[in-house]
Order: C-alpha cells, then structure tokens, then sequence
C-alpha cells in the first residue's frame, strides 16, 4: 500500500471515529497555500472547533505516529488552522488541536485531544 493510500484510509477511519464520537466533519484535506488540515471537525457538545492531525501507520510495531509531528508541523497547522478561521469568520470559538493515530493492521483509533 502506498503511503497516499494509508494516509487517506487512515483519514477516513479517524473521520469515522470522531463522527460516532459525536464531532461533525467541516471540512476534509483542507488548503491553505501550501498547507494542509487533515481534518476539521466540529464538537457538537462544546460548540469547539477541532483541527486534526491524522497519522497512520501499517502495524503497530511502528513507533508512536504522534512521534512524527515536529514543531515545523505544529508551526504549520497552526497557521493553516489560522487560515481556516479567517476564511471562514471565525472569532471567539473555542478551538483546539487534536491527533489521530490509526494503526491500519488493527484498524485501532487512538484520539488524542489538546495534543498540542
């Protein structure tokens, strides 16, 4: 399999999980320039919106996929996540960043809230 392969059923069992989990997708693969939200979701409990990191992985003999997420890439969801506010008018809303991790092996979702 390759890796835009895993990424996008990684995408689409983390968007499953959060959406029984009670969150409603606003937006997949979102652009900003050249930068990128996996996942934007909404949690209807709080009203928060939540920009998600998906990161998948073939077996769960593989480090943490969280381990993958450097400070560049938190620098850059958050300025993606910027982009998306704006564009969209968001002021004064609860937001927060949230990672995903799929094993695709075990099909296991882990949620990680306020990762970062």
């Amino acid at each position: 399999m390759k890796t835009v392969e895993s990424g996008k059923r990684g995408e689409a069992l983390a968007e499953k999980a959060l959406n029984k989990a009670g969150m409603k997708t606003l937006a997949r693969n979102y652009r900003f320039g050249h930068l990128e939200l996996d996942l934007v979701m909404l949690e209807r409990k709080s009203g928060t919106i939540v920009f998600v990191e998906v990161k998948a992985r073939k077996s769960e003999k593989a480090l943490y996929p969280r381990e993958a997420i450097g400070s560049k890439k938190r620098m850059n969801l958050r300025r993606a996540a910027e982009g998306y506010c704006m564009q969209n008018q968001i002021v004064d809303t609860p937001c927060r960043f949230d990672v995903v991790e799929v094993w695709l092996d075990t099909k296991r979702v882990e949620h990680i809230e306020n990762a970062f």
